[in-house]
Parts: structure tokens; C-alpha cells; sequence
């Protein structure tokens, strides 16, 4: 008998989330975060943008926008293009544009070249990662860890995403479950939920000394329009 390996299509959707910051006195709802995914064929155009509320700024003005530009091949998400701009308090922590060709091993940061260590396969960067991670536990929802190769302002570097358990967490006043996944070296922890088509819930990070925290509130699939 031979065994087929099931195909998943990438799925156009919007997601919007609250952006919380957490303190001494508990977690503070300070903003909001969009993500939006436009795919056609095996193409995607990635998108998320968060910030802070006007009323939060004086304590925590934040902002972050992220594009990534790819594609999905033999079952793996591979990054040909990304940008990012995030802002803190005024001053730009990170500005940087990276442009990837994967089956050269080669990347350009800035328009300079990456001089680090690129292996063959698949290679995803900051935002699509999250995209990987849902594509890959739709295929193996039983896989313990997973490890990507994830472009980021510190360069290239294998990382092992780990999947540390369940949890259920109420989404707009409804309980669902969620895989736990983990990556000390990023400071990144997620919750993925199948119901959702394993994309992320929750996203926790570490960004310095503040504790971001992002929750869903929104999610609705797109017919894609296709990508110019």
C-alpha cells in the first residue's frame, strides 16, 4: 500500500487580536494587532501590523509592521522576501528589509550580503514562521518538535519550536484548545488551535524587558483576489 501525503492549499484569512502588555498589576490591554494572509495557488503575501492605542502611548508607544512574501513548495513554506519596521518609544528597533533565494542559499540584508551559513530546504523568517507551523501541524498534529530555519534581525539560525503541552483558553467567551509551542531562544511562545487551522491564538514574546501578550478577537477566511 503506498501512502499518499495529504496536500493542505494555503487559505486566505484576517485576523485581528488585542495587544496586552503585561505588569506588575496584571496584563493591560494597550492595543491591537492585525494579521492577514492573501494566498493563491501556492503563493502568499503575509501582513501584520501592531500598535498601541493612542491612549497607551505616553507609557507604551509601540508599533510593529511585518510583510512576507513566499511560497509553499513540496509541503514546506519558504520565504523569498521580508520586511519589517518596528518603533519603541519613538526610536526605530528595528528597520530591515531581507531578500531570500532559497535554492541558491543566498540572502541579502539591506542589500548587503548575508555572510552567514544558509542550508538547503526550506527557510522561513520572522512572520512566516507562525504560516509554517500551521501548515506543519496539520500534517503532524502528533510531532513534538518542529525546526525551521527562521531569517531575523540576528540572522539565519536553525530553531527548534517545541510543543510543551495543552491548554484551553477562552476565545470571545468560548472555550477551545490549543497546542503550547515554545522557543526559549526567540522568547516566543504560542498557542495553536485546530480550530483555527493550527494558526496562532496567542502570542506571547519577550521584547526586552516588556512582556507582550496577543489574543484573538477576530478571524474570518478570504476568497484570495489574487496577488500582484
Amino acid at each position: 500500500m503506498t501512502l499518499v501525503t495529504p496536500v493542505f492549499a494555503l487559505t486566505s484569512y484576517q485576523a485581528k487580536f488585542s495587544l496586552y502588555v503585561e505588569t506588575d498589576l496584571g496584563a493591560l490591554k494597550i492595543g491591537k494587532a492585525n494579521f492577514a494572509l492573501q494566498a493563491k495557488d501556492d503563493m502568499y503575501v503575509y501582513t501584520s501590523k501592531a500598535f498601541t492605542s493612542s491612549l497607551w502611548k505616553t507609557l507604551y508607544d509601540y508599533s510593529r509592521t511585518e510583510t512576507s512574501i513566499g511560497m509553499k513548495s513540496n509541503n514546506d513554506i519558504v520565504s523569498s522576501y521580508y520586511i519589517v519596521n518596528e518603533n519603541v518609544k519613538g526610536s526605530t528597533k528595528n528597520d530591515y528589509e531581507i531578500y531570500i533565494y532559497a535554492e541558491q542559499n543566498y540572502a541579502t540584508y539591506n542589500g548587503e550580503k548575508y555572510k552567514g551559513e544558509i542550508e538547503p530546504g526550506g527557510l522561513v523568517d520572522s512572520l512566516s514562521v507562525y504560516l509554517a507551523l500551521s501548515e506543519d501541524m496539520k500534517l503532524n498534529p502528533e510531532q513534538t518538535v518542529f525546526n525551521y530555519q527562521v531569517a531575523n534581525s540576528e540572522g539565519i539560525k536553525r530553531q527548534d519550536f517545541t510543543v510543551a503541552g495543552r491548554e484551553t483558553i477562552t476565545i470571545n467567551d468560548k472555550e477551545i484548545e490549543t497546542n503550547i509551542i515554545l522557543c526559549p531562544e526567540l522568547n516566543l511562545s504560542l498557542n495553536l488551535a485546530k480550530e483555527y487551522g493550527y494558526l496562532p491564538v496567542m502570542i506571547r514574546k519577550v521584547n526586552g524587558k516588556t512582556v507582550f501578550n496577543m489574543k484573538l478577537t477576530e478571524y474570518s477566511e478570504l476568497y484570495a483576489k489574487g496577488i500582484s
